[in-house]
């Protein structure tokens, strides 16, 4: 028998500093960078004994005119899900969010099912008969995540797919530095050639990878919505930044770090990152296609791995990608860098919802659904007239009016 209750801030805080695997969207801070959108909650769970054995934080968002409430778990429940009563748990935290009015749940636990060594993807990348990750035989599997897999469909959760919101939140397939071996030698080892000469051709052109500022902030968005274009996803918005680098970062349980590349003085690269207990973990990461021969990319995720290294961490999480290893798809590119770096890929078990009040559920479901289309409509219409306004003003110049 399991139960749950609200936690209060320091409970929850001593929860996380034991929990290796959780990620800063877990964190109270992260609640209140978010919190011009979402509500939130500490919730924990407790075993027979009193003990506490999971918590989780859960955002809340109002749906209107109905008094019924969405509740999505990002990146948890922080559930040890090796754990025989694993799934008991998870009901009792289920059930109890049915009791607050909850129309249905949201939980994004960043478990793996399979895994590939960077030799693999390399491989992958270079075999015409492989197009996507489904194609590639893993080198890992984890039998954990199978199960739990099985459980959730059992018990009546639905997997979510092609939400791009939700898989910006938790991608199902993400990379992973390790540093084993605690040194950058031991890094720099497993990297490509190509990575290393980049590093160093970096270094000879003056790229500059160094602490970030707000006033940096224009010159980030502009490469930011530049490199989702280019990797097919949706820019994160002004907000959403500037609260990682203010809200997010005021009593943070670890570091949160921004780092910039500079050469002649621009910003070719950013990235934010979130470092608790021994994992880093991405928080965005954008590139100019300006000056790509001056490899300000390698440069920052050197800089990155060399403070990570002298900070004792064990792994990097490097991001999502696609699920594709066509070296024709402009979305490879990415994979090939990271892989190059030495990271390792992973399959996660993806989203799930469970459905407690089906019918409004699966009208949520539409709307969401059709406000994705319309974004992307929109989103499309807006680059096509950016196309022609440009092919336009050079057509419509005027000498001497």
């Amino acid at each position: 028998m399991h139960t749950v209750e609200t936690l209060e801030s320091a409970d929850y805080h001593r929860f996380l500093e034991n929990f290796e695997t959780a990620s800063y969207q877990q964190t109270p801070q992260w609640g209140d960078a978010r919190g011009q959108i979402w509500d939130y909650e500490l919730l924990g769970i407790r075993d027979n004994t009193g003990a506490l054995v999971a918590a989780t934080l859960v955002k809340y968002k109002n749906l209107p005119g109905t008094g019924l409430r969405f509740a999505y778990i990002p990146q948890g429940p922080l559930i040890d899900w090796a754990a025989p009563d694993a799934v008991e748990q998870l009901h009792a935290l289920t059930s109890h969010l049915r009791a607050k009015n909850i129309f249905a749940v949201r939980i994004a636990p960043p478990m793996k099912l399979r895994s590939w060594h960077a030799d693999t993807v390399k491989k992958g990348l270079k075999d015409p008969g492989v197009a996507r990750f489904d194609d590639l035989a893993p080198d890992d599997t984890n039998p954990v995540g199978s199960d739990i897999v099985r459980q959730l469909s059992r018990l009546g959760w639905k997997e979510v797919r092609g939400n791009k919101e939700a898989e910006a939140t938790q991608p199902r397939f993400n990379f992973h530095l390790s540093l084993e071996g605690g040194s950058e030698q031991a890094v720099s080892s497993r990297m490509s050639k190509t990575w290393r000469k980049n590093i160093r051709k970096a270094d000879r052109a003056g790229v500059q990878a160094q602490t970030g500022e707000l006033a940096d902030l224009d010159e980030v968005l502009g490469i930011l919505a530049e490199t989702a274009d280019r990797n097919r996803f949706n820019a994160k918005p002004r907000s959403y930044i500037e609260a990682v680098l203010t809200t997010l970062t005021v009593d943070f349980p670890g570091r949160i770090t921004f780092d910039v590349a500079r050469h002649n003085g621009e910003v070719l690269a950013a990235e934010a990152t979130a470092q608790l207990g021994r994992r880093v973990q991405g928080i965005f990461a954008a590139t100019s296609t300006l000056r790509p021969e001056v490899r300000p990319s390698n440069a920052l995720y050197w800089e990155i791995i060399c403070r990570a290294v002298a900070d004792g961490v064990e792994v990097i999480d490097i991001g999502g990608v696609q699920n594709t290893l066509d070296p024709d798809v402009p979305t490879a590119g990415l994979i090939h860098f990271k892989a190059g770096m030495g990271a390792d890929a992973h399959e996660y078990i993806g989203v799930w919802d469970l459905p407690l009040r089906p019918r409004i559920y699966t009208a949520f479901s539409s709307l969401l659904a059709l406000r994705d289309l319309v974004r992307s409509d929109v989103t499309h219409k807006m680059r096509d007239f950016a196309t022609r306004l440009g092919e336009n003003s050079h057509r419509n110049v005027k000498v001497g009016s």
